[in-house]
């Protein structure tokens, strides 16, 4: 591992995570709907991080596993299973090369973390080598226009370390290139979704961005301060574009734009 990567990797503090995380629950959720997994189905979350989609399946009655390369993040998920009593089976894997037999599970989810992956092509061919021909694969990704693209696009222009998204975002938050991934083994249904989460203020969101999203905080702490305020400003900016009022007092919403696709496979 390149000095590079373990700092990149200390920015990406589990528990540090999980209060980024606990706001974005929904779009787990609404990942889990589009699913419309069903009690006692056997279901793979691809990617979980702290475990949000495998909650949320396992709250369906699921039989859920789930895998990440990050041990620590998976540890945070075991520890949100326990608290709410939910069986998971969570695994140290690669999505790129699971150690999984074949036609294994009835739904196979993420929900924004198998984009992440260095080689799309290699993870769009492993899930559905898992995936049963009668099964579905079910991604939420976020798009070029997406505001974590934007925001992550934000940070990398300040400070390199900070990694680009723009190619697994065209390759996974777009139709088209959803359809270069699968080809023809797959039927694709993609539609764009609006997500909202609710917090106190935009201002907050941010400061919760800046101190406890990896990127953020390696971005600002690599930066002298007069780039750290204009960084700030940025994504204060950006969320602003994305948010509007609720009828909770003391609460606003931000739109978290994803493409949200269900791939089947086409049997040959």
């Amino acid at each position: 591992m390149t000095g590079a990567s373990r700092l990149k990797e200390r920015y990406w503090a589990a528990d540090r995570y999980q209060k980024v995380a606990n706001r974005l629950y929904p779009l787990s959720v609404a990942l889990c709907d589009r699913a419309a997994l069903q009690a006692r189905e056997r279901v793979l979350d691809v990617a979980t991080a702290t475990g949000n989609a495998a909650l949320a399946a396992a709250e369906r009655d699921c039989t859920v596993t789930a895998i990440d390369t990050d041990l620590h993040m998976l540890g945070v998920a075991q520890r949100r299973a326990q608290a709410k009593n939910l069986q998971l089976t969570l695994r140290n894997y690669d999505a790129q090369n699971m150690p999984f037999p074949a036609e294994l599970f009835d739904a196979v989810i993420s929900a924004g973390g198998v984009q992440f992956a260095p080689d799309p092509v290699a993870c769009a061919a492993e899930l559905l080598r898992v995936c049963r021909p009668t099964g579905r694969i079910v991604v939420g990704s976020w798009g070029p226009a997406s505001p974590i693209t934007t925001m992550l696009e934000i940070l990398h222009s300040a400070c390199p370390l900070v990694d680009s998204i723009l190619h697994c975002s065209t390759a996974w938050g777009t139709s088209e290139g959803l359809h270069r991934l699968f080809g023809d083994r797959a039927n694709i249904e993609a539609e764009e979704s609006r997500i909202y989460i609710e917090v106190p203020s935009v201002g907050e969101w941010t400061d919760i961005l800046c101190q406890d999203f990896g990127p953020a905080k390696l971005a600002l702490d690599e930066s002298n301060a007069s780039v750290a305020r204009e960084i700030r400003q940025s994504l204060l900016a950006l969320f602003s574009q994305f948010s509007e009022g609720t009828d909770h007092p003391g609460q606003v919403r931000i739109r978290m734009d994803c493409l949200q696709a269900v791939v089947t496979p086409v049997s040959t």
